[in-house]
């Protein structure tokens, strides 16, 4: 069961690289973008399941500026590091981010924020969640809309994400309400809220009717995941997630600073169910709570 709750945190952040946004345009900090410039970021994740803490993750990586073939440049991302503390040992696992092939984020209006092939397993929750971190004060979720302190974009539609993978998750979806909001506006920077919440309205088709009785009382639930367990059964997984990102970006470069991100989960998880997700061995409750905190090393 913790190999699951592992995965879980893991896996709650694909959406960046499945949701489709219609915002191109730049914002009040536009990405300047100087090719062969090098930035070093490091990302802390404290994670708690039922109210104990578990662990915490530093890790750490590397961007390179370059250009693609028709002139829209980009951060290649390179991992160098990882650190996990628990509180029996510390683990270093640099090892497995070394692994990863570099791959590409842009803030560029024409650029891409693709999630790369999630080949590495030990690393899905660093690359998934730096790119969200970049997501959340991207063209393509409405920052072009802000101009001044207490402008609000709000995403017109819920988005829907898919993080089925064809190996251990074999269905995976969420539901989510975007609202980016220009909190601060100094001499030297913006400050950016970026809220992913449960919408008012589903986009989930959900697995089984019954999935559709809120885990929290007066919110839909928004969050559905099958993984494979033992003898051909499943583990279904429901309920409620949200998170929050507060994002510093430097004007003069738009270069983001630093950042921290609150997760919070609300789940059950029915337990070795057969293949039409009935006949399940047991049902029990989980929480997930995460804090991270994004730092760009200095010059």
């Amino acid at each position: 069961m913790q190999a699951l709750y592992r995965f879980l945190i893991t896996a709650l952040l694909l959406f960046s690289g499945t949701y489709a946004f219609s915002n191109t345009t730049q914002g009040p900090a536009e990405r300047k973008y100087i090719s062969g410039e090098h930035d070093r970021y490091r990302m802390t994740t404290d994670v708690v399941h039922n109210g104990k803490w578990q662990s915490t993750i530093i890790a750490v990586c590397e961007l390179q500026v370059k250009k693609d073939s028709k002139g829209i440049p980009y951060d290649e991302v390179h991992w160098i590091s990882k650190k996990v503390i628990t509180e029996k040992d510390t683990i270093d696992k640099s090892d497995e981010a070394k692994k990863v092939t570099p791959y590409r984020i842009s803030l560029h209006p024409e650029g891409e924020l693709n999630l790369p092939k999630l080949d590495i397993a030990d690393m899905t929750g660093e690359i998934t969640d730096f790119n969200t971190f970049f997501v959340a004060i991207s063209p393509k979720l409405g920052i072009g809309k802000l101009k001044k302190e207490g402008d609000t974009y709000i995403q017109k539609e819920p988005v829907k994400g898919d993080f089925a993978n064809g190996k251990d998750i074999l269905l995976g979806n969420d539901c989510i309400a975007v609202t980016l909001t220009l909190t601060g506006n100094t001499n030297d920077n913006i400050l950016l809220q970026t809220l992913f919440m449960p919408p008012k309205d589903t986009c989930l088709h959900y697995l089984t009717d019954d999935l559709r009785q809120p885990v929290i009382a007066d919110t839909i639930n928004n969050f559905q995941m099958v993984r494979s367990f033992a003898n051909n059964r499943v583990n279904v997984l429901y309920g409620r997630e949200n998170f929050v990102i507060k994002s510093t970006v430097r004007k003069k470069d738009g270069k983001l600073t630093q950042a921290n991100m609150t997760n919070n989960l609300v789940l059950k998880i029915r337990l070795a169910c057969d293949d039409q997700y009935n006949n399940c061995q047991g049902t029990m409750p989980f929480t997930i709570y995460r804090t991270l905190q994004l730092e760009r090393l200095k010059d």
